[in-house]
């Protein structure tokens, strides 16, 4: 079951996918120079779908890396198979 938090997340990607998607539709509707709208709205489109399927562990993973940390996960596993190795 998901958390709260996580619907909120997987909300908001449903939210940029359905614009993402609006805005490949309007580019197809518009005038024959609609790319510009379509290269706006795939990124969109792409980020909502990510944040659908990850949810919250999408943004907790971008906020890793781009923190100082990122390399912590890393480490952490190497110490804990060094633990083990050592047994």
């Amino acid at each position: 079951m998901t958390r709260p938090g996580d619907r909120w997340w997987r909300a908001a990607g449903v939210a940029l996918l359905i614009a993402g998607v609006l805005a490949g539709a309007a580019s197809d509707l518009a005038a024959a120079d609609g790319t510009g709208v379509l290269l706006l709205g795939f990124p969109i489109a792409m980020l909502g779908l990510v944040l659908v399927v990850q949810g919250r562990r999408a943004s907790l993973a971008i906020r890793i890396e781009c923190s100082r940390h990122r390399l912590l996960p890393e480490r952490l596993q190497a110490r804990r198979a060094a633990r083990r190795r050592d047994r």
